[in-house]
């Protein structure tokens, strides 16, 4: 068995997640699913406040390699 511990959390918090989760689910369910949304969430966003930071120069560099990469695998399919 993993290890566990226990997280304070309030009852109305505690409430919430009962709410959230399916008929069956966990509350380590609705918290591993919450985690996950979150986080992939937090990497969208990273990767979308990258794409905006993008200079014209990196752009450009970017499509010449995406370039390059379909070429070498455009035989593979």
């Amino acid at each position: 068995m993993a290890d566990v511990t226990t997280m304070k959390i309030t009852a109305a918090t505690r409430d919430r997640l009962r709410a959230l989760g399916a008929e069956g689910d966990s509350l380590e369910d609705v918290v591993v699913a919450a985690l996950d949304s979150y986080e992939s969430q937090q990497f969208w966003a990273e990767a979308e406040a990258a794409a905006a930071a993008e200079t014209p120069e990196q752009r450009a560099e970017r499509k010449r390699i995406e370039t390059e990469v379909d070429a070498w695998t455009d035989g593979l399919r």
